[in-house]
């Protein structure tokens, strides 16, 4: 069987045109008429039956599709249980199974041959299909529209989708809180029209909290030198960096959000 690690109707082709220059034996003997025929429990005699829609059915079970490409001997039945399955149409596409009429008509009942299309040229005016008995082997044809009565479409299944990485987590009020703190630093707030007065403010009063405020008279909307010693103190205490700043990693040790 082909692996399974490729899409359907690779999987398919590959085996296929594995089979490329297999013929018949003198007789009409094939392998795919014989496999067939045991499938199905009919006599010997099928095993040198007219053997294009075996082929297909031998090498769709090879690739593990034979439930969506169909497991028959009977074009005419085949082209019918894809119409059936509303999987029946007149547009070329690789991988779908060609139906043919020799005759020139769309006639289910009149189809003649069946192979698979391979690739699809000339803006759809061509075909590229590889078909079984044909000159009685297995054999790669480039042919026009002229005598084909329809295409089934397998109903190939979808490939698995690529798992995405899962999806950060939400984050907490308090986290979401931290990350909209503004960085304050000495010299933050002397500007009486700078809003960050009111975020050294909190700073004071958080330092305060925890066992490093500040003596009286000091402007507590004001990130001078007194209030970044007490930073400082505070951030020592904490084991974090020393550095007077009051930061994302500062922030969350004042609130206790971490």
């Amino acid at each position: 069987m082909a692996k399974t690690s490729a899409k359907p109707a690779d999987r398919l082709l590959a085996v296929v045109r594995s089979q490329l220059g297999e013929t018949e034996s003198p007789t009409g003997w094939t392998k795919y008429g014989s496999w067939w025929a045991k499938r199905h429990d009919k006599p010997a005699a099928w095993a040198t039956a007219a053997w294009c829609d075996m082929f297909l059915a031998w090498c769709a079970a090879q690739a593990g599709l034979i439930t969506v490409v169909g497991d028959h001997a009977y074009t005419p039945s085949h082209a019918q249980w894809f119409k059936n399955r509303g999987q029946w149409g007149h547009t070329p596409k690789r991988g779908a199974i060609v139906f043919f009429d020799w005759g020139g008509t769309r006639d289910i009942k009149r189809i003649d041959h069946v192979g698979i299309v391979e690739a699809v040229r000339d803006g759809g005016r061509t075909i590229v299909t590889i078909e079984g008995n044909t000159e009685n082997r297995v054999k790669r044809r480039e042919r026009s529209l002229a005598n084909v009565a329809g295409f089934g479409y397998p109903a190939y299944l979808p490939e698995p989708a690529t798992p995405k990485p899962p999806a950060a987590p939400a984050l907490t009020w308090t986290e979401t809180m931290m990350k909209e703190l503004p960085t304050l630093r000495r010299g933050d707030g002397k500007d009486p029209n700078d809003p960050r007065r009111w975020d050294v403010k909190t700073v004071f009063y958080l330092l305060h909290a925890r066992g490093h405020g500040l003596a009286g008279g000091i402007d507590d909307t004001v990130f001078g030198a007194p209030l970044e010693d007490a930073v400082r103190a505070f951030q020592d205490e904490a084991g974090l960096k020393t550095d007077g700043i009051v930061g994302p990693k500062t922030w969350p040790k004042l609130v206790r959000a971490s």
